[in-house]
């Protein structure tokens, strides 16, 4: 069904290949994985196996016919796809209209257009998200919309990039077993993941580059009540509209020294949370409060990294928010450079590449950088471990540890196990809204 040989391509803007030689078949109902470390090629390699983007060398066939941006129509119409950031993919103005949209443009009747979305809706968990506004939803959910808008076309070629990235464990548990059934059915999936679980689901796995050894870490000791920071206290969720948590009675959270990690569903509240923290927002539902006036004000990398990078280079946007609040330049880009050179993105190299061209694991990476290294009462980090490689995530842990030496952090993740490795105080915001756990140390 799928054949590419030799296939050498770079994302737009970029002279050296960072897909180079890669060549694989793809039978009908087969899975394939493609794994590998942050800007080496992943998604680089999936558009061009989608039909997005032209390949420098080599060819791609799909169905025995020449795949590329120029290709017909016709043989585009079998393939769908999922782009790594959901929201750049959101269109319509509810779910229920977002994942009947690609069907409308393949001409699908209208009621074959509501089988689908009930079907799809079904079947992902969506029922209670077909009125809502898609981008209301949380970036777990999003996925979800999109993965089932994508199915609902009845692609014969599925092409996924991270679609689990943002999922909760019954999420993702629920999206691969229903993947997993399609492709029973016939369904050819590339699926791109740094997920176990996800490259388990499969029949086979890609590897673009061998793992880098990373060194071992040492988690701080325990933080004790005296050294809380600042509490939430969340009020139980009303019907308002707009950011909420969704708690069915009040919780309070301490946000002590070291690591805080907030896990739990797609859509329970966590980024409300942190925003909360961070002083973004202030929803009447939670009230903010401090130990002692913060000297610093509180400073948030954001789940989806685009939202906050502005600046062409690395090295400008690296250091904007440290340099914005009192550091010296050159102090702020020396320790960005050593943080980089930490993370094994190559330290001065990677200060000089422009933003746009980082693949999307370097751009959170550099969101996550930016805020580390900016004075700050809090740093509130947003799922930054997303579609990160396991080599550097384990390298961030080293420099987040090196960051609670200095002063509290809020992480929002759905890794419990890299909040383990911090040695991180959990506190899991339950899908209605119950707290699990504010005393417990992880082991």
């Amino acid at each position: 069904m799928l054949v590419a040989r030799d296939v050498w391509a770079a994302p737009p803007g970029v002279a050296e290949p960072v897909v180079r030689g890669a060549s694989l078949t793809l039978a009908r109902g087969e899975w394939l994985t493609i794994e590998g470390p942050n800007g080496g090629g992943k998604t680089t390699l999936a558009l061009v196996l989608a039909g997005l983007r032209p390949a420098r060398r080599g060819t791609v066939e799909f169905d025995g016919e020449t795949l590329g941006p120029g290709a017909p129509a016709v043989l585009r119409e079998g393939i769908a796809v999922v782009l790594q950031e959901p929201a750049s993919q959101l269109l319509q103005p509810t779910v229920a209209e977002e994942i009947a949209f690609g069907g409308r443009n393949l001409g699908r009747p209208p009621e074959a257009l509501a089988a689908a979305v009930t079907t799809w809706a079904r079947r992902l968990g969506l029922e209670a998200d077909l009125g809502r506004d898609p981008r209301a939803l949380s970036a777990g959910r999003q996925q979800l919309v999109i993965l089932a808008g994508a199915l609902a076309c009845g692609p014969r070629l599925l092409v996924a990039d991270e679609p689990g990235a943002h999922l909760d464990q019954e999420s993702r548990r629920r999206a691969l077993e229903v993947v997993g059934e399609e492709v029973g059915r016939g369904l050819a999936v590339v699926w791109v993941t740094q997920d176990d679980s996800e490259r388990a689901a499969s029949h086979r796995t890609l590897c673009l580059s061998d793992p880098e050894p990373v060194p071992a870490l040492r988690a701080p000791p325990a933080a004790g009540a005296a050294d809380r920071a600042l509490t939430l206290r969340v009020a139980p969720r009303s019907k308002d509209e707009g950011p909420r948590v969704a708690n069915a009675r009040p919780l309070e959270i301490a946000v002590c020294a070291g690591v805080t990690g907030l896990t739990g569903r797609n859509g329970s509240g966590k980024s409300v949370l942190l925003r909360a923290a961070a002083g973004i927002e202030s929803p009447p539902q939670i009230e903010v409060t401090w130990e002692r006036p913060p000297a610093r004000a509180p400073i948030m990398a954001s789940q989806f990294p685009e939202e906050q990078l502005f600046e062409e280079l690395v090295r400008d946007e690296a250091v904007y928010a440290a340099v914005s609040r009192g550091k010296v330049r050159q102090e702020a880009q020396a320790e960005a450079e050593r943080c980089f050179e930490r993370l094994g993105l190559g330290g001065s190299d990677f200060l000089g590449r422009r933003v746009w061209d980082l693949s999307a694991g370097e751009k959170r990476l550099l969101g996550v950088v930016g805020a580390l290294i900016a004075p700050a009462a809090l740093v509130a980090l947003d799922e930054p471990t997303a579609g990160l490689d396991p080599g550097r995530r384990k390298r961030l842990a080293g420099l987040v540890l090196e960051r609670a030496a200095r002063g509290p952090l809020l992480v929002a993740s759905q890794d419990r196990a890299w909040l383990s490795s911090l040695g991180a105080l959990l506190v899991e915001v339950e899908s209605h809204g119950e707290l699990a756990s504010n005393s417990k140390k992880t082991d």
